[in-house]
């Protein structure tokens, strides 16, 4: 079988990847090692979080770019899926004020609708929260979620009706180049002319394949559902929550449950060792903040827990651009993927099938590391 592109990695790069090819008459098919649904990326692990919460406008506008490609998916399935415009509260300590000003430009400069709010206002519009006094809120009117486990899967069944093909448990047992790419796999053989390398934390691996490498560091983020006994109150009307310090995260599963991750914790093994677990530290760590955020909540952990792998870059900013000839990556996106990969994919592919270079894309080119 021959296409155009093969897309190495089935997570929301690879599917956003093959939809904006798909756009533009380009074919490509996917594989991968495991089902996205089921194996160990990152992309079924994410709280389906939408965040216009960043220290540069260029994330900002690559966040847009995400958010109306989930709206065009939506609305070309008619599906009742529903984008959550929660809001967003992020907490800073007042000593934080150099990085904390550099997150409010670059959403003024973005026209992100924020907020600064006090601990007064904080406590008349959400009385259940409480924060150190030593800190400073921002509220992100426009951030948001998805229930990914919805979302997810109707993205791999709009492709899969346009004919987009998947393949999983693939198990490549030798690779061809010369004047097309030639992989020979368990399911059978396939050419293209060009690959994209969208595998996550497999990446490296992958591009080892074609003598290729690519730098960065692997974090595990780990993530617990935990209930309220207070029946009096409801979660499910609560913001986002984020501790810019901590890097700890939540938001509301239902009116007596709330989701609480964090993705600080690196990972040195192979991907294709990692198990999704957590471990009692994260556990404890997790119950303490919960309890500092809803002091009266007595939120307690349930069964529902579960990490995930994702990748960063030197710089801590998505990498995409070309390895070699017709060899091309995308990913390092700090575990934001679900926001930031659908933006990386039309960059990439406006460059590499139209030639079209976009402002933005320099800053995230591959290229920058080797100046």
């Amino acid at each position: 079988m021959h296409t155009e592109y093969i897309i190495l990695g089935s997570g929301i790069s690879g599917l956003s990847t093959s939809y904006f090819l798909e756009k533009l008459d380009v074919s490509s098919i996917i594989l991968d090692i495991n089902n996205p649904l089921s194996g160990s990326g990152s992309t079924m692990k994410s709280a389906g979080i939408i965040s216009h919460f960043f220290p540069f406008k260029e994330e900002i506008d690559l966040v847009s770019t995400s958010l109306q490609f989930y709206e065009k998916i939506i609305d070309e399935t008619s599906s009742n899926i529903s984008y959550n415009n929660s809001g967003l509260l992020a907490f800073y300590e007042h000593s934080d004020q150099e990085p904390l000003q550099r997150f409010l430009d670059a959403m003024k400069s973005a026209n992100i609708d924020y907020s600064l709010l006090d601990p007064k206002e904080l406590q008349n519009r959400y009385p259940m929260i409480s924060i150190s006094p030593n800190e400073t809120t921002i509220f992100s009117k426009n951030s948001g979620y998805y229930n990914i486990e919805q979302l997810f899967p109707l993205i791999l069944k709009q492709l899969a009706n346009k004919q987009t093909k998947f393949l999983y448990n693939v198990q490549i047992t030798n690779i061809e180049h010369q004047n097309l790419f030639k992989f020979h796999t368990n399911q059978g053989t396939f050419t293209s002319n060009n690959i994209i390398i969208a595998g996550g934390a497999w990446s490296n691996q992958i591009a080892n394949m074609f003598n290729c490498k690519i730098n960065f560091d692997t974090y595990s983020t780990q993530a617990t559902i935990m209930s309220s006994s207070n029946s009096s109150t409801s979660l499910s009307s609560l913001p986002i929550i984020y501790k810019t310090k901590s890097g700890v995260y939540g938001r509301a599963i239902s009116s007596s449950s709330f989701l609480f991750g964090d993705g600080s914790k690196k990972y040195y093994n192979n991907p294709a060792n990692f198990i999704s677990q957590t471990d009692k530290k994260f556990l404890d760590d997790i119950s303490q903040h919960a309890n500092n955020f809803f002091p009266n909540q007595n939120l307690i952990h349930t069964e529902k827990n579960w990490s995930g792998l994702f990748t960063s870059s030197q710089d801590s900013r998505p990498v995409l651009g070309k390895l070699d000839r017709n060899i091309f990556f995308l990913g390092c996106y700090n575990g934001l993927g679900i926001m930031l990969a659908p933006g990386c994919s039309k960059l990439l592919v406006d460059y590499i099938v139209d030639n079209k270079i976009h402002d933005n894309f320099s800053l995230f080119d591959i290229q920058r590391f080797n100046k």
